[in-house]
């Protein structure tokens, strides 16, 4: 059982605790070309990140700042809302764009965590609010989702180790397209629970093994065509079935029994 630290983004934990086998594609190098929604993104913080850069909308014009993403629509709705929220908050920005790190052991195994978040802010009551940009048309998640998100909690976990001094940590999804946002703060119990979903997959990585967990997650994931070993298609029997077979998930097409795959790596 290997003892080096095994490095961890919060985006790779939310895709380990759900399904390693995916995280293990991931990490070839295998996933999918960059997408009009990557490159969408890209625009969009390369344009805030020159907005804090230039000290802000005291510094930069909204003409200026818009003019980095006259050419994409999309882009430019979104830096246009940011830019127009970012006025009434800029006073309470303590970073922008930073990379933290951090050293745990979860089962036992060394861990080593680093995330960026898009933004830090100082909150009232001497806490701090850490923000994650969103480019995606929705839906928006609840709360309870959030909570319930191992990146989120991961997150949580960077700013409060960095940030000793400054309580609560709340985390904010900002969502650039509509303006809106969500934002939770962890209780310690959920905090807990959370990271305690991620002691099998990581043992099982340090053992040189990732699990396969099969699910709904399994309908969207990108590599369920592209060398996937659990994921079937039930083909035979089409036509046949009666209409209280059609009630049966496991029956369906694409669907794959709820069990647990461990492969050797």
């Amino acid at each position: 059982m290997t003892k080096q630290p095994i490095s961890l983004t919060p985006e790779e934990v939310r895709v380990l605790a759900r399904c390693s086998l995916h995280y293990h594609f991931m990490q070839q190098g295998t996933d999918q070309p960059k997408s009009l929604e990557a490159t969408l993104e890209m625009l969009v913080r390369d344009a805030i990140q020159q907005l804090h850069a230039a000290g802000g909308p005291a510094r930069l014009s909204r003409r200026e700042c818009l003019a980095q993403v006259a050419a994409h629509p999309m882009a430019r709705q979104m830096v246009a809302h940011y830019y127009d929220r970012l006025k009434q908050d800029w006073s309470q920005m303590m970073a922008g764009n930073e990379t933290l790190t951090l050293k745990i052991s979860i089962g036992g195994i060394p861990v080593q965590l680093s995330g960026t978040l898009d933004r830090l802010d100082k909150t009232s009551d001497g806490g701090i609010l850490a923000i994650l940009f969103r480019t995606e048309t929705g839906p928006l998640p609840t709360a309870a989702e959030l909570r319930r998100d191992h990146a989120m909690t991961i997150y949580h976990a960077l700013v409060a180790a960095n940030y000793p001094h400054k309580r609560p940590v709340r985390l904010q999804e900002l969502w650039l397209s509509t303006d809106q946002s969500v934002t939770i703060e962890l209780s310690e119990e959920e905090y807990r629970q959370n990271l305690g979903h991620l002691r099998e997959p990581v043992r099982a990585l340090a053992r040189g093994e990732v699990m396969a967990r099969p699910g709904l997650h399994c309908d969207i994931c990108p590599f369920k065509h592209r060398g996937c070993p659990v994921y079937t298609h039930e083909t035979h029997g089409a036509g046949t079935q009666n209409e209280a077979d059609d009630l049966d998930s496991s029956s369906q097409p694409g669907k794959i029994p709820p069990r647990k795959w461990v492969f050797k790596i």
